[in-house]
């Protein structure tokens, strides 16, 4: 019986000069070898919170300080098991956080000592669901959007009544 790993996700999102949400992503090798696009993810320590070890890999593959990142919610929870006993296969929980980032996105960067991970790109919801490969994340994604506009609608709706207050 192979162990389950528990895994942390970060939905990483921040907003463009048109307040239209724009995503990280991370092109690398999957254990199969084959190259996905995906966001920052890791398993968790025995010793953190699955919230902390979300934004903790996020901040370790792409170089954003954890004061610059904040936790929005969690999205999603899956478990993965494996069907093969092959070498690299992992049995795992992995849950998926929203986290936005309020700096400048050219600020970030991907840390190349991952040997797996070369590449990013910060991207719209219609490229993530074009890049990226699996029918479930790029659910996730979707399901991401439609949150943040959500929460943009709401906000914008609590300004304007806030500025009607004020005249």
């Amino acid at each position: 019986m192979w162990e389950i790993v528990q895994s942390a996700w970060g939905v990483v999102y921040y907003l463009d000069s048109n307040r239209e949400p724009k995503y990280l992503i991370i092109k690398r090798h999957a254990l199969s070898w084959k190259i996905e696009r995906v966001a920052p993810k890791w398993k968790i320590q025995a010793w953190e919170k699955i919230e902390n070890a979300a934004a903790r890999e996020v901040s370790e593959e792409t170089w954003i300080p954890l004061n610059q990142m904040k936790l929005k919610q969690r999205l999603w929870m899956t478990s993965l098991r494996s069907s093969e006993t092959k070498k690299w296969q992992l049995d795992k929980d992995v849950t998926y956080f929203l986290i936005e980032y309020s700096w400048d996105p050219n600020d970030v960067k991907i840390i190349q000592e991952e040997w797996y991970i070369w590449n990013h790109k910060r991207a719209n919801i219609w490229e993530i669901l074009s890049l990226v490969y699996y029918e479930d994340i790029r659910e996730l994604f979707r399901k991401s959007y439609i949150l943040i506009k959500d929460q943009k609608k709401k906000s914008d709706i609590k300004q304007n009544f806030m500025d009607k207050l004020d005249l």
